[in-house]
């Protein structure tokens, strides 16, 4: 029973803040001629100056007292056309083997074989003399 007058105080006194500052603000005026000052005389701020200009593959700045202007426009490693015109290809460029079916796995394996025989082949029919 004694909190609920405690309880009380405290409300009212918070709110008599917001409600003094409500009182003490002054009251709009929505006359023809103000808002016809409103309108007209819009200030217009001026276009601060940028400090940074960002160009196409550049970037223009003033410091220490002296305009600088740095292209960005530099070629990554694979990004641009070799003399051949080939798009660059991400798998070579970060090691990657591309997945294959198991079909052309025993392909290439059959392949790779077939190649191993005939170069040892050719190296039993090479005789090198040493005199």
């Amino acid at each position: 029973m004694k909190t609920s007058p405690a309880l009380l105080v405290l409300l009212s006194a918070l709110m008599a803040g917001p409600l003094a500052a409500q009182e003490a603000q002054p009251k709009p005026d929505f006359s023809r001629d103000s808002l016809q000052r409103f309108v007209m005389e819009i200030p217009v701020a001026p276009e601060p100056q940028r400090r940074v200009i960002f160009h196409i593959g550049a970037i223009e700045f003033t410091a220490l007292g002296m305009p600088w202007q740095i292209g960005l426009m530099l070629p990554m490693s694979g990004s641009g056309f070799t003399t051949s015109r080939e798009w660059p290809d991400p798998f070579a460029l970060t090691g990657t083997q591309i997945a294959t079916s198991p079909r052309a796995w025993r392909t290439q394996r059959a392949l790779s074989s077939e190649l191993r025989r005939i170069e040892r082949s050719e190296r039993a029919k090479i005789r090198i003399r040493v005199e």
